[in-house]
């Protein structure tokens, strides 16, 4: 009986710890999985997600999560059976096949085995390459006295050779070795390891007092620079025979007399394939003339071709480093840019130059003028004009083989073959357009595109939507896609890695092969749905993904057809995802966000004098139905591109604004699209914006009372013009804003140095004529003219250092305010430019335009800094 009792005695305490539970666990449990709201102390759980690379047949990937804590961390996963490393703060990472991953993190290399787990680390790493037959590592280690040493090692970790002291290396980028020089004492060298199976050493020049500088390796040449006291000489030297060529400016023929050999870093060494040409950079004698004495009277000509501001924050472009062709067997220089022809691009092929002069038809209204395009046969010598008055933004792109060159001119795209010396229109034939047929500015329309050559001669060409397959010869044109039905618009996606060109040669990388076919990157601009395709000659289109969603940022394994890419929508965070036949989740980034209550969006429609234009309504985090919310409508220009783009929450933006930091506080975001007419920003701004607000209103979630208006740089333009022609907004926000046209027009550009004509008359500005041709518009077009009107508080704030959009136009806008006693509070931050960098000013001024809207709008407390100083 006594344990019977016992045992009941604890059945009983059982039973009561159960009911306790009972009552009070499902209270716990609610608590555990009931989402909260967002607050900035959480802002630091989230991470922007980065895809970095693939190994060479798609077995590992290789991302990035970048924090706001600075605290990134690399990985590699697995894609199979998702094994991970973490590198924190890794940096520079790359793959030796499938069998080994290396990075940077501080500078410590770390060599990660993916076949045995083994962690090798090394101490004081700066950079590493792996040989491409997979044996070898290269790693470049910095010694306590602040000198590199070279170390080679092979797979199980034994070091194989090494080198002191070295001062330059350059991996070539097939993986078969590495140039370097070396200083000690009066003792300068240079040499090549080729790491092809076996470790060779070739020193191709020593016992030198003079430093190498400037390498570059291609194929099996490599070249570099020795930095003489008197000038310098310019070397390259072909592997395979070990031969060596010299260039000495004092005895090369066709070197100009007045210019040396250049030993800016930044103008690299450029080899063709076969070693026979390099292309290099020329400087004059006598010290850098490109500078201006900032002593001197300053000569301001009404004529000139590029104002003195320019030229004395740029220097004189006349005597700018010139590009120059060594023919290296003949021995033989070729300037290619002199001071009237004083820029270029090469052929890929490297048997031509195209040079022209941008300011030739100087002084004109434009941010960059027309030029005369000229070609320069590097044998022979010869130059020619090919092109007149060139005034396309779109640069000139030639063929993969050197033979030809697309251009555009006169509204169609033309080809010029460079053997025969002849032009064709590829598209005077066809009826669709592959200029902008969207373009809503008051200039020259520009092209799609080019999307490649292939090798039956051929380019593809880009219309709105698709592709076309143009013959060279001017004969039938195919279109390869037939998307324009669905309004989709197609963009071919190149994965090339050849390291044939350089960044001096304006060429498509490789040919493309019909027969095998090519990925490409589609998007419905009036969904945004997006995704992926495949195209061959054969089967024609296929599908691979195709989404509600934002498809982006597409890597190719080297030697697979597997994809990595990334994808998202405003309410779903960057997912990594993985394509092998089927589609394959790598990652899902920022899982912590189903804890909080988190905003929707939405597309909306609405109509802008019998045109249908889109807007993107944002709820708040909480949307509760039944409720009226405020409004912020948000401007620029055309914002629905950003309907499936995902934005972490941060009180740290540049421009004070985050959407889901506003959507946390309880607030509705609009961002419409403008419909402009040219010349009247005034009415067709208002009127398009006020036509997405009452949309939103007539959903009945919005108190039509409580809507904000704000906008930065031309959005802050906008919002300024908007408040002097309506009273529907009760208060605005405008940053870095135009105000003064008249001001604003007349005014050179802090960033280009170049006048700011061009964006009143065929940029942003829309007005479409000069100041003197339609003065009219330019005033009343004006806020600063028309603030008499305003009865909208408004908050301005600038950078005090801002030269793009000066702020003298918000102080201009502030003091008309202040004349008219209208409620204004215009916030200045020292030292900051058009956008805020320091962390601290970027909070706050987060904080301040929430405070300002919550007065306005929710009926908040009046903050001490909107009150008048007395």
């Amino acid at each position: 009986m006594k344990d019977i009792r016992l045992s009941n005695k604890s059945l009983f305490i059982r039973f009561t710890c159960f009911m306790f539970w009972l009552v009070t666990c499902p209270s716990s449990l609610g608590q555990a999985n009931q989402k909260r709201l967002l607050t900035p102390e959480d802002y630091k759980l989230w991470s922007n997600l980065i895809p970095r690379n693939l190994s060479e047949y798609g077995n590992w990937s290789e991302y990035l999560l970048q924090y706001p804590s600075r605290k990134d961390t690399l990985f590699v996963q697995h894609n199979t059976t998702g094994k991970r490393y973490a590198f924190p703060l890794g940096r520079d990472g790359r793959f030796n096949a499938e069998l080994e991953f290396g990075c940077i993190t501080g500078d410590t290399l770390i060599l990660q085995n993916l076949r045995s787990g083994l962690l090798r680390k090394i101490p004081h790493g700066q950079a590493l390459g792996f040989s491409a037959d997979h044996r070898f590592t290269v790693l470049i280690l910095k010694r306590s006295d602040g000198k590199y040493n070279l170390e080679i090692i092979d797979d199980s970790g034994n070091l194989k050779d090494s080198i002191m002291e070295v001062t330059n290396w350059h991996f070539d980028p097939a993986g078969n070795g590495i140039l370097y020089s070396t200083k000690s004492a009066d003792n300068c060298s240079i040499g090549v390891f080729q790491l092809k199976g076996k470790i060779v050493k070739k020193t191709i020049l020593q016992a030198s007092k003079s430093p190498f500088i400037s390498l570059a390796w291609k194929e099996n040449h490599v070249a570099f620079i020795k930095n003489e006291a008197e000038h310098m000489l310019l070397y390259t030297y072909d592997i395979k025979l070990k031969k060596l060529y010299a260039l000495d400016p004092t005895t090369a023929k066709g070197f100009p007399s007045d210019m040396t050999i250049s030993d800016n870093q930044a103008s690299s060494l450029i080899l063709s394939k076969d070693g026979t040409r390099l292309i290099f950079w020329l400087k004059n004698k006598g010290g850098d003339k490109t500078q201006i004495d900032p002593n001197a009277v300053q000569i301001w000509n009404a004529n000139d071709r590029v104002l003195f501001d320019y030229k004395k924050s740029y220097g004189d472009i006349r005597y700018y480093d010139k590009m120059a062709s060594w023919s290296v067997e003949q021995n033989v220089v070729l300037p290619i840019q002199d001071k009237e022809l004083t820029q270029g691009f090469l052929s890929s092929d490297y048997r031509h130059a195209f040079i022209y002069d941008r300011t030739a038809y100087e002084p004109q209204n434009n941010l960059f003028g027309p030029y005369d395009l000229y070609i320069l046969d590097l044998e022979s010598g010869v130059k020619k004009c090919i092109v007149k008055q060139y005034t396309s933004e779109k640069k000139p792109a030639g063929s993969p083989d050197g033979k030809y060159l697309c251009y555009v001119k006169d509204g169609h795209w033309w080809v010029y073959d460079i053997q025969k010396e002849s032009h064709t229109n590829l598209t005077h034939q066809i009826s669709e357009s592959f200029f902008r047929e969207d373009n809503n500015i008051p200039d020259e329309k520009q092209p799609y595109g080019i999307g490649g050559w292939t090798k039956n001669g051929s380019v593809i060409l880009y219309d709105r939507f698709d592709l076309w397959l143009m013959p060279l010869d001017g004969q039938t044109a195919k279109r390869l896609t037939k998307e324009r039905e669905t309004n989709i618009t197609f963009r071919l996606r190149e994965f090339s890695s050849d390291p044939m060109y350089g960044s001096d040669t304006e060429s498509k990388k490789c040919f493309l092969d019909l027969e095998k076919g090519f990925i490409i990157e589609a998007v419905n601009k009036d969904t945004g749905n997006s995704g992926l395709f495949r195209w061959n000659a054969k089967t024609g289109l296929s599908q691979i993904v195709w989404k509600n969603k934002k498809i982006n940022q597409l890597i190719k394994a080297q030697n697979k057809d597997i994809y990595l890419y990334l994808e998202q929508n405003f309410e779903s965070p960057p997912r990594l995802m993985l394509f092998d036949g089927k589609e394959k989740e790598i990652l899902q980034s920022n899982v912590q966000q189903k804890h909080f209550y988190w905003s929707k969006n939405q597309p909306i429609e609405y109509d802008v004098n019998g045109v249908k234009t889109k807007g993107i309504l944002f709820y708040p985090a909480d949307y509760k139905a039944g409720m009226k919310y405020p409004l912020l409508v948000h401007i620029y220009e055309r914002q629905f591109a950003y309907l499936n783009d995902y934005e972490n929450p941060s009180e740290f933006s540049p421009d004070g604004f985050n959407i889901n930091h506003i959507a946390a506080k309880g607030y509705f975001i609009l961002y419409p699209d403008i419909q402009y007419k040219f010349g009247n920003l005034a009415q067709s701004v208002t009127q398009s914006v006020l036509s997405a607000v009452d949309k939103v209103v007539t959903m009945g979630m919005v108190d039509p009372a409580k809507v904000g208006l704000m906008g930065h740089s031309f959005g802050g333009y906008e919002t300024d013009l908007i408040i002097t022609q309506t009273d529907r907004f009760a208060a605005a926000v405008s940053g870095a804003a135009w105000t003064d046209l008249v001001s604003c027009y007349l005014y050179v550009s802090g960033t280009s140095k170049r006048p700011d004509f061009y964006r009143a008359e065929k940029d942003q500005l829309r007005i479409g004529k000069s100041l003197y041709e339609d003065t009219e518009s330019y005033l009343k077009n004006s806020p600063v003219l028309l603030a008499q009107n305003v009865k909208t508080p408004l908050l301005g704030w600038t950078g005090e250092n801002d030269r793009h959009i000066h702020s003298f136009q918000s102080m201009e806008f502030y003091l008309a305010l202040r004349r008219l006693n209208k409620e204004h509070t215009l916030l200045v931050y020292p030292g900051e430019g058009h956008q805020l960098d320091q962390k601290q000013n970027r909070k706050d001024l987060t904080n301040r335009i929430l405070e300002w809207f919550d007065y306005y709008l929710k009926n908040g407390d009046r903050k001490d800094w909107m009150n008048a100083n007395r």
